[in-house]
């Protein structure tokens, strides 16, 4: 984001209060590693938001208020017939996301910044203003779990987001599984449309089994992954960037896999019953439920929970609305607050969405390209295994203080210093009496629950310049709130969720 010299310069004076909050690199734990402590009071329907939702904004928590827990998310799994204008406009004034490869292609060839960033800024603007919050979620989930990086097939990619994660994202997994292993894009990625019967790539077979279906202890050997290699050669992409199965190269001799023997002189057979195999093996509900759990609960989700969710994966045959609804309604679930550290695109929108109704993004990439000085630009994860989900592997130095610069950074917006944002803090705070109640009405936006009574003391004395709880004017919202804002999402109670 562009910032003008005078706040560039006035950020300086907040790096003492930064770390007497925690939100500074030195030695206080509270930022390194710490969670929320004092918030626990947080009641349960923030909880729900607060893992379904990308960012609580004050409406969803009137609907969940309206709702109850339990409807608002059978609310969020029905996700066709949840109206969705925001997206509805966006895909209105960039139709071309709906056109076929080879107009795609062409488009992308006349004006390749606007295919490849259009693409990298309409999953974040989903993400950000979609009211489908949990199937958006659930996209980002797939995303990861069968990554394909953009860098070399900017259309396949494309095409692959359309057709198979957003198609499948919270249909039946063998349905995504199938897709995924016929989309051009992963067909490509992992060298699956070269495999042929007289040199079979063991690339997407390998990963199929580590990475898609039963994880890397889930039971298979060596000589599986070469007859699974075996059993998908010939899977290619024709002429029309579609997939395509090349009788003439599959190996159609005997195999032996997982302990099953597949007859000679077979074709396409031979991978669709690999892929049914996979998609219904004890040990893929186990690995799923697995990364459904750590991604929803916790780093470390209980065993209990694991297993209950792979029973349940198995019994609805890898129906993942009933999967997901089992996890967000255990009692594993609702013990979980404050257990999940924000991934950089999660702080992102989070952040955005948590300004309120005052805040708009004219131009996606004052807030696309902050995300690579934290470590995540979408699409650009290179290894097939995804962007990390354990917060270790965001708990670096730069990366945290590029968090500590955009939410410093992104209010000032209000004062019209950054490019393609605006921020009409009227619409999202209005003028209250005295600081402290501006400083519980920021607090109540931005985090949803109560801060340690000396922290909140410190952002009285901060916005007051030291005075105190005293009246607040409107001169003195005007250039504090976006300060107050800025801290209070660059804080530690901002990073976990």
């Amino acid at each position: 984001m562009a910032i003008s010299r005078r706040n560039f310069l006035r950020m300086g004076g907040l790096t003492a209060l930064g770390a007497s909050m925690g939100i500074g690199m030195g030695t206080n734990v509270r930022w390194i590693g710490a969670k929320p402590s004092y918030a626990a009071e947080q009641n349960p329907l923030l909880h729900v938001l607060n893992r379904v939702t990308w960012g609580i904004r004050p409406q969803d928590v009137v609907k969940i208020s309206e709702m109850g827990i339990e409807n608002y998310i059978d609310w969020q799994m029905d996700y066709e017939n949840i109206a969705d204008p925001a997206v509805d406009d966006f895909i209105g004034e960039e139709q071309w996301l709906l056109n076929n490869y080879d107009e795609i292609k062409a488009l992308l060839e006349r004006d390749y910044d606007r295919v490849a960033f259009g693409a990298l800024w309409h999953r974040l603007f989903r993400a950000i203003y979609s009211e489908r919050q949990l199937y958006e979620q659930m996209v980002e989930f797939w995303t990861d779990h069968f990554n394909v990086p953009m860098s070399d097939a900017v259309v396949e990619k494309i095409l692959d987001d359309r057709e198979v994660i957003r198609k499948h994202a919270l249909g039946k997994f063998r349905d995504l599984l199938f897709a995924s292993a016929q989309s051009p894009a992963m067909l490509y990625y992992l060298d699956n449309y070269s495999s042929t019967k007289e040199h079979p790539n063991e690339n997407y077979a390998r990963e199929l089994m580590e990475l898609h279906t039963l994880g890397v202890d889930g039971g298979y050997s060596e000589k599986d992954v070469k007859e699974v290699a075996r059993a998908l050669t010939g899977w290619q992409v024709g002429e029309d960037e579609r997939f395509f199965f090349n009788s003439n190269d599959h190996d159609d001799g005997e195999k032996t896999i997982l302990g099953r023997q597949f007859p000679a002189g077979r074709g396409i057979e031979d991978g669709l019953q690999v892929f049914d195999m996979l998609a219904t093996h004890p040990s893929t509900a186990r690995f799923v439920s697995f990364k459904l759990c750590r991604r929803f609960v916790s780093d470390q989700p209980a065993s209990s929970l694991v297993e209950s969710t792979a029973a349940v994966f198995t019994a609805s045959d890898g129906d993942l609305k009933t999967v997901i609804r089992h996890i967000l309604l255990s009692p594993e679930f609702q013990q979980a607050q404050w257990q999940k550290f924000r991934r950089p695109i999660d702080f992102v929108v989070a952040a955005i969405r948590a300004m309120g109704a005052g805040f708009s993004v004219k131009d996606g990439s004052a807030v696309l390209w902050s995300l690579e000085p934290m470590g995540q630009l979408p699409y650009y994860w290179l290894p097939p295994n995804g962007y990390p989900e354990p917060a270790g592997a965001w708990m670096n130095t730069n990366g945290l203080l590029a968090r500590w610069n955009f939410g410093l950074v992104m209010p000032l917006a209000s004062q019209g210093w950054i490019d393609g944002v605006r921020f009409n803090m009227e619409k999202s705070i209005p003028l209250r009496d005295t600081v402290g109640e501006m400083v519980d009405s920021a607090t109540a936006l931005v985090i949803g629950a109560n801060i340690e009574p000396a922290d909140r003391q410190m952002l009285i004395d901060l916005v007051s310049y030291g005075q105190g709880d005293v009246p607040m004017t409107r001169d003195l919202r005007n250039d504090m709130l976006p300060t107050l804002l800025g801290v209070l999402v660059a804080s530690p109670y901002f990073q976990w969720k």
